[in-house]
């Protein structure tokens, strides 16, 4: 079931300030910190082991910090907090094992499938896809459950499994074990309303389709019209350009699942949908892009502008004021002054 080709990776998050220098092993100042957040995510408080796992989230996208975290288990200590009873923490500690999976380089996806993180994370994927049914009942009841809380977990989660998945060959076969294929589909069926989780499951799928014969079975009538539904959705943006494409590559992965008479229909919308991806103008996309996030940006940036003319003001205000005060004084001083007033020989 190995990949034949060299498997994608993501890079670490861009850091503007550019790659953190390596540092030496002995002495790693990083030890010290790892250490004691690890320790505070047995804390009782959820806030707290919520902002443990943020923290460690953040430390994770730097590679270098990467050893200090695997020498003490980080992998076994963030896994039982993907079942954690608080959503927030669940959210979060799944967010820290997807930058560990994702900049950490195979061998660190390899270490985290040996020390079982996926025991946890099918149990989490199968209680999201749960939680994603028991959001049809009732507006009211999607508001206790918090859908968007599931959703967001789903997500990182969804990535985490793509990322060990696209590394390791074990990863995929407890894939095909446990069913999860049933279980991403629920969240691929919500790409009406939230396209980027639909994204992360195409991305998914493209990954455990590949070379993976096992899981064919499992690819019935019903689980193709789920994804035939998703190709042929009519939107046109970029996202939908992508989840459509992802979703064409899983379709050609599987084609041998697919009837005779209906394949070469199949294969004419797969290509249909290559073609629009290869004719978009990537450079007129990446200038609108540019412009959207400009905008995006531009009320934030103004409101930080105003309210630094106004700490300006308020500064000048304060300088203007001191001024005056100071002007004041040396004019008393000098009204006091009865030097002139006194003889030469005191005044000397």
């Amino acid at each position: 079931m190995g990949k034949s080709r060299a498997r994608r990776f993501r890079r670490a998050p861009f850091s503007p300030t550019g790659p953190e220098p390596r540092r030496e092993e002995e002495g790693c100042p990083e030890e010290e910190p790892a250490a004691e957040l690890l320790q505070k995510l047995q804390h009782p408080s959820a806030e707290v082991r919520e902002y443990t796992c943020a923290s460690i989230s953040r430390l994770l996208q730097q590679q270098h910090v990467i050893p200090a975290f695997l020498q003490r288990d980080v992998v076994r200590c963030l896994g039982p907090m993907l079942l954690d009873r608080s959503l927030a923490v669940r959210e979060t500690a799944a967010g820290a094992l997807r930058n560990l999976s994702a900049c950490g380089g195979f061998e660190v996806c390899d270490d985290m499938v040996t020390q079982d993180i996926m025991t946890p994370l099918v149990a989490l994927l199968k209680e999201c896809s749960n939680g994603l049914d028991a959001n049809q009942l009732s507006p009211k009841k999607r508001r206790e459950m918090n859908k968007n809380y599931i959703e967001d977990i789903a997500n990182e989660a969804i990535n985490l499994l793509w990322n060990v998945c696209e590394c390791n060959s074990t990863a995929v076969s407890i894939f095909n074990k446990e069913g999860c294929l049933e279980a991403v589909l629920h969240y691929v069926k919500k790409f009406s309303t939230n396209v980027d989780l639909a994204i992360s499951v195409a991305n998914c799928l493209q990954a455990v389709t590949e070379d993976n014969p096992d899981l064919l079975s499992s690819f019935n009538a019903s689980v193709q019209q789920v994804l035939e539904t998703v190709m042929l959705c009519p939107e046109s943006t970029m996202k939908h350009i992508l989840l459509r494409t992802l979703i064409a590559g899983t379709i050609w992965n599987i084609k041998e699942t697919i009837p005779p008479g209906s394949l070469g229909n199949m294969v004419n919308a797969i290509l249909k949908i290559f073609s629009e991806s290869l004719a978009v103008d990537a450079g007129e996309t990446i200038i609108r892009m540019n412009e959207a996030e400009k905008n995006r940006l531009k009320p934030a940036a103004e409101a930080e502008t105003e309210e630094n003319m106004i700490d300006g003001t308020d500064n000048c205000a304060v300088s203007e004021d001191d001024g005056m005060e100071e002007i004041s004084k040396g004019k008393i001083s000098r009204e006091c002054d009865i030097s002139d007033l006194l003889p030469v020989s005191v005044a000397g």
